[in-house]
Order: C-alpha cells, then structure tokens, then sequence
C-alpha cells in the first residue's frame, strides 16, 4: 500500500470515527480537497496534517503514525519504541540540542549500541510510557 492510499484510508476512517462529515474538515480545507486526500488523489503537506489533526482532535504526529502502520502493517508499539530509539540516539549525537529542543531524558532510552561491548558504557534500560501532549 502506498503512503498516499494509506493517508486516504487513515483519514476516512478517523473522520467516521469521530462522526465528522468531510463538510465538518472542510473548515481546515476545501471539501473537494478533503475528497481528493480520502480518494488518495492528493498528499497532504504537513501543514495540511497539522490543520486536519485539530478537527480530528489528535496530535499531528499520531496521524503520521497511524498512517505509516497502515502503509507498512508495522504495529503502533513497534513504531513508537523505533522512533524513542532514535530520539535518543540523536540526541546523544546532539542533534536535538542544536535544534534547541529539549529532549525530555526521562521518555528517552537509549538503543544498544552496534559497537563492541569493550566500547560501551554502561548504560541503564527503564521501560517508560510514551505519551503525546499537545
């Protein structure tokens, strides 16, 4: 399945589960263009998915998860903890730091590293809960 089929798919699917009509999305956007994204004639930019997500009453970035499940058949947990990982690891490398943005240490644990075991610190695993605030 394509990202754009599983976008359409996503979209249609939480709008009906909140009960919305696409007239009720069209406050965000035209409802042709919402048509044209749930008949997945069109992509969404991210400003668009950050638009929809409000209507939808999610966070932008749990409708990109969503859909990135749908696309690959992934499981939401699997994403989430990939993407923790990665989180973690660019922030090691400093990536977020440069960026100015906070890394929140205690929703990060670090990935093993590929390194031989004679190069690692020690470094505690703690499982956390991730969560999404807006």
């Amino acid at each position: 399945m394509s990202l754009k089929i599983a976008f359409a798919a996503v979209l249609k699917a939480m709008r009906a589960g909140r009960g919305l009509t696409q007239r009720t999305l069209a406050e965000v956007s035209s409802r042709t263009y919402v048509s044209k994204l749930e008949r997945a004639q069109s992509s969404p930019t991210l400003e668009m998915i950050t638009a929809l997500s409000g209507p939808l009453n999610v966070n932008p970035l749990t409708l990109v998860a969503i859909t990135l499940c749908a696309e690959s058949g992934q499981p939401v947990n699997a994403l989430l903890r990939r993407t923790q990982e990665e989180l973690a690891d660019l922030a090691h490398e400093g990536v977020l730091k440069s960026l100015a943005i906070s890394t929140g240490d205690e929703l990060l644990v670090p990935r093993p590293s590929s390194r031989p075991a004679s190069h690692r610190s020690a470094t505690k695993y703690q499982q956390v809960e991730f969560c999404f605030a807006e």
